[in-house]
C-alpha cells in the first residue's frame, strides 16, 4: 500500500471525526515532508527509516518544539496505521521530545492601552481591528473562531457570545462593556452587510490569514510579544488572577474554584492544558504579594 494513500485516508478520517481544516493542513504540513524521504510503500517503512529521518531533522536548523511537533505527527500517524493496517513499526515506542515550556508575557494594564492607542486611528478597518483584539484579550476567541463568528452568535444585551469551537462544539463566552463598544462602533461604522461579524475591505469575509497579516503588522509596532495566541493566553491568566483577587483570598484553591469556569470558556478538552495557566497566575499572585526578605531587613 503507498503511504500518500494511507495520508490520505488517514486525513479524511480526520475530517469525518470534526476535526478543524487548520488541524488538519497542520497534520499535513507535518506529514508530507516525512512521505518525501520515506519510501513510497508501507511494506518498506521500518524503525530505522524512522529513526534516519529524525536524524535529519536534527541537522536542520530548526526549533526543539518544531522538531518535537514533526516527531509527535509522525507518531501519530504511525500509530493510526499500526492500528487500521495490521503493520508493526513499533510507533508506541518512538519518544517525542518534551518542548521547551516558556511562560506567555502577561499584558500590564499601559501594555493594553498602548496596543488599542495604536490599532485605532478612526477608520472602519481599525475599529473592525480593535474589536477582534477586544474578544481576544475579552472572551479568549481563538482566530479561526473570530472569522466564523456571525452577528446572531452575539447577544449584545445578555453579555455573551455562542461560539462554534473545535470539533464543531458551541460554548458559551462572556462579552464585556469595552467589547461591546468597539462591536457597535464597528457594526455602525462598517460600509459593508454581512451575515459574518467581520468582513475585509473589499467585504468579503474575513479569513485566518487576514487576520494573521495584521497582527503581524502591528507586532513590528510594538515592543512586546504580540499575537493572536497571546491574547488569548493572556485572557486565560488574566482569568484566573482577576477571579483570585475577587475572592479576597491568596489561598491556592480560590484559583481552582474558577479552574473548571475557564476550561469551559476557553473550551479545552485536556485538562493539563488549562493547568498551564493556573500555574501562571499562581505564580504571578504570589510574586505580586511576597515581601522581599531583605526589604524587611534594609527598608523598615
Amino acid at each position: 500500500m503507498k503511504m500518500i494513500d494511507l495520508l490520505n485516508y488517514f486525513l479524511q478520517e480526520k475530517k469525518l471525526n470534526g476535526l478543524s481544516s487548520k488541524s488538519i493542513k497542520d497534520y499535513k504540513e507535518f506529514l508530507v515532508p516525512f512521505l518525501e524521504f520515506a519510501p513510497d510503500e508501507l511494506s518498506d517503512i521500518s524503525i530505522n527509516v524512522v529513526n534516519s529521518y529524525f536524524n535529519l531533522l536534527l541537522q536542520r536548523n530548526i526549533s526543539k518544539s518544531t522538531y518535537a511537533t514533526y516527531v509527535r505527527n509522525v507518531k501519530i500517524f504511525l500509530v493510526w496505521i499500526e492500528k487500521n493496517y495490521n503493520f508493526d513499526v513499533a510507533a508506541k515506542n518512538i519518544k517525542v521530545p518534551k518542548s521547551p515550556k516558556k511562560n506567555p508575557y502577561i499584558y500590564s494594564d499601559s501594555d493594553i492601552k498602548q496596543i488599542f492607542n495604536l490599532i485605532y486611528n478612526g477608520s472602519w478597518l481599525s475599529i473592525r481591528n480593535c474589536s477582534i483584539v477586544a474578544l481576544m484579550l475579552d472572551s479568549g476567541l481563538r482566530q479561526n473562531e473570530i472569522s466564523k463568528l456571525t452577528w446572531s452568535n452575539i447577544f449584545i444585551d445578555s453579555n455573551y457570545i455562542n461560539v462554534t469551537g473545535k470539533g464543531s462544539k458551541d460554548r458559551i463566552v462572556p462579552l464585556g462593556s469595552i467589547s461591546k463598544h468597539y462591536l457597535l462602533e464597528y457594526k455602525n461604522s462598517c460600509p459593508f452587510s454581512s451575515c459574518n461579524v467581520f468582513v475585509t475591505r473589499s467585504g468579503d469575509s474575513i479569513t485566518d490569514n487576514t487576520i494573521k497579516l495584521f497582527m503581524r503588522k502591528y507586532s513590528l509596532k510594538l515592543p512586546f510579544e504580540f499575537s493572536s495566541h497571546k491574547l488569548r493566553h493572556n485572557f486565560a491568566t488574566n482569568f484566573l488572577i482577576d477571579s483570585y483577587y475577587s475572592k479576597g483570598s491568596m489561598d491556592v484553591y480560590a484559583l481552582m474554584s474558577n479552574f473548571s469556569a475557564l476550561m469551559s470558556v476557553l473550551g479545552h478538552e485536556n485538562l493539563e492544558t488549562t493547568k498551564r495557566y493556573l500555574h501562571i497566575a499562581n505564580q504571578v499572585v504570589y510574586s505580586r504579594a511576597h515581601i522581599s526578605h531583605i526589604d524587611k531587613i534594609f527598608l523598615n
